[in-house]
């Protein structure tokens, strides 16, 4: 099968007339701040079709290609306020969508903000979108798919965890859906304390996982099969358990324990509980699963790059047929059919937006589908190094360094921006960064610690962030600025931080903490009051515990203790410009946070607030990332500027 290029496009003449020192910061922030063009592609069960993640309108949407016949590409319509979060193909012509409403909802204790997680059923045939569950509209969550019913292609079993009006507290159903009409009938309702399951392609439940709330914050966790308890942890303030699935053996789950010992990977028998440790070769682990037919086929690993290891004797020589032939790239698998007769591969080099292929091994054709940002095709980027350096207590901090396209270190020093990450439990890599990239293309060199607490490099360094929130994850950072310095990439005090979400609270920390490390802060989507965050959290909650061991919340003894890290609390020791962006759908860091911020610092003449209508936290569509990038590159040039 020849597959043509799609989506991808050589660069339109009018942005590509630009020579990078020609070009202003509303030309970059078009160029870097576009939404994906592609991403996500999922090839349908017997090959017929092929569905992205696309943003031809500058927001997320679908767009669905014919692979065999002659049908024009199919645009899935926008429905009004909702976001897309994710897709898969139910059967062979019906893809589902996963989305996200957001509401304000008027509740016995105020307005409060929602999101609703629901499932869409498209037909390519019909072209018409069916919202799936719509008899349910009391449950906020009415996506998680249980089981793809090979026998029975019209109909998807979905669970959920709802009010139990018979105990008063929570029960796990298993309901089944018609993908034409969307109604749904439950079929099987449990009472107690099951709070998810594993389920066979026919909905047969295979194991059970529960949760009972003991007392002071505890829990007790189990895992049961056919009547047997094959795990039990008692005691528990943290949740120590992901249940990824059944391997393809049928007889063991993929499990992953994150908590106490044993740690790691492993296959948990529904036999007698066993636990065999899976090798694993570090970094953050996920599974790959056939949604299909709902079995781990493999582990994806991201380290600087991302990896696979795939245990599918058909798919894992596909994967090892093209990362040989592009040794210097991550090769990953993305979807197959069900035959496995052909898959779809993302192939990404360090710092370069990723290409799209669909790979026939019969004929070993690779052909082309396109590339997530097809508006940068033939430009520099800036080469994005790993590096490390020592913070000020001797912990080694690993990083990512990105200089100006073309640039060494040799032209420096640059003016420096520092662009830690959010989370906190999350980690940067070499994958192109379109923020980090777009102030590169500016002339900045840009510094992504990952600080104590990020996850990827091992427990005991994640586990050193616990209780460190406000203070040495943020003085990592900082520290970070003075590596630049000693190392002649930037100068003392020529440095501005920028962050989104926990990064976006650690630029609001890092003049508080390390005054004179940076002369401008740009936050987006920040923490302004964490323990605001804390108490919104729903008590007797693992999230909750889990805010309250990074915040240390037993270390503070004194209002006093919790106002050194609070922001909002400290909004008067400023003497710095700040540039406080706020997505007005953010349902991650309530838009409250940042607006409080902004009330209180509102008179100063050095304060920018920037509000982003129909956008949420996590910069997906062409207008967040473009309001992002104009006015940071604008006011990064005023206090900041490159020279160029």
């Amino acid at each position: 099968m020849k597959v043509k290029k799609f989506l991808a496009s050589a660069c339109v003449t009018a942005l590509c007339a630009f020579s990078a020192a020609g070009e202003t910061g509303d030309q970059l922030a078009e160029l870097f701040g576009r939404a994906d063009s592609i991403s996500n592609p999922q090839i349908s069960p017997d090959g017929s079709y092929l569905a992205v993640i696309c943003a031809p309108e500058g927001k997320p949407s679908v767009c669905i290609y014919d692979l065999v016949g002659t049908t024009a590409p199919i645009l899935v319509p926008a429905i009004a306020d909702v976001k897309l979060t994710g897709h898969y193909w139910g059967n062979n012509d019906t893809l589902i969508l996963n989305v996200d409403i957001f509401e304000n909802v008027k509740t016995s204790s105020g307005r409060r903000d929602y999101v609703f997680e629901r499932a869409v059923a498209f037909n390519v045939k019909t072209q018409k979108p069916v919202m799936l569950m719509r008899d349910n509209r009391g449950w906020l969550d009415t996506n998680n798919l249980a089981a793809v019913t090979p026998d029975d292609p019209d109909r998807l079993l979905f669970s959920m965890v709802h009010n139990s009006t018979g105990t008063g507290g929570v029960a796990y159903a298993v309901v089944r859906v018609d993908l034409k009409t969307g109604k749904s009938r439950i079929i099987r309702d449990t009472t107690g304390e099951v709070i998810d399951a594993v389920h066979l392609p026919d909905g047969t439940t295979l194991a059970e996982i529960r949760y009972r709330y003991e007392s002071n914050k505890t829990y007790t966790l189990q895992v049961t099969a056919d009547g047997k308890t094959l795990f039990e942890r008692k005691d528990l303030e943290f949740n120590p358990l992901s249940v990824w699935g059944v391997d393809a053996s049928g007889e063991n789950l993929i499990v992953f324990l994150d908590e106490g010992e044993p740690y790691g990977l492993f296959r948990m028998s529904l036999a007698d509980g066993a636990l065999t440790p899976v090798v694993t070769h570090g970094g953050l682990v996920e599974p790959v699963i056939d949604v299909r037919l709902h079995t781990v086929i493999g582990v994806e690993y991201t380290g600087d790059q991302d990896t696979q290891d795939i245990e599918d004797p058909k798919l894992r020589p596909q994967l090892g047929a093209i990362a040989q032939a592009m040794p210097d790239a991550a090769v990953t698998l993305m979807s197959w059919t069900d035959d496995r007769s052909e898959s779809v591969l993302r192939v990404e080099y360090p710092g370069q937006p990723a290409d799209y292929y669909i790979f026939d091994p019969g004929t070993g054709a690779l052909s082309p589908i396109g590339n997530k940002a097809p508006q940068l095709e033939g430009r520099a980027f800036g080469k994005v190094q790993p590096v490390s350096y020592t913070a000020r207590d001797g912990l080694e901090i690993p990083a990512y360094l990105t200089l100006p396209p073309g640039k060494t270190r040799e032209d420096g020093p640059f003016p420096l921006i520092l662009l830690p990450h959010g989370g906190p439990e999350a980690r940067d890599t070499l994958s192109f960064d379109w923020w980090a990239q777009a102030y590169a293309a500016a002339g900045y060199a840009v510094l992504q610690p990952n600080y104590r607490g990020s996850a990827g490099f091992g427990t005991e360094f994640r586990d050193a962030g616990y209780g460190e929130y406000g203070d040495k994850m943020v003085l990592d950072v900082a520290d970070g600025a003075a590596w630049a310095v000693e190392q002649g990439i930037s100068l003392p005090g020529e440095a501005c931080i920028a962050g989104a979400s926990y990064g976006g609270y650690s630029a609001l920390m890092v003049p508080l903490q390390a005054p004179g490390t940076v002369k401008c802060v740009v936050a987006v989507n920040a923490v302004t009051n964490p323990f605001g965050m804390a108490g919104q959290a729903s008590s007797k909650t693992f999230y909750a515990n889990y805010i309250e061991r990074y915040l240390g919340a037993d270390r503070f003894s004194a209002s006093s203790d919790k106002v050194r890290i609070t922001p909002t609390a400290r909004d008067k020791e400023y003497d710095l410009p700040i540039l406080l962006i706020a997505s007005k759908e953010d349902d991650t860091v309530p838009y409250e946070q940042s607006d409080q911020l902004r009330a209180d610092l509102r008179n100063r003449p050095d304060f920018k607030f920037v509000s982003i209508d129909g956008e949420d936290h996590y910069l997906r569509s062409s207008t967040g990332r473009y309001q992002v990038l104009l006015n940071s590159l604008s006011f990064l040039e005023a206090h900041l500027p490159t020279g160029n």
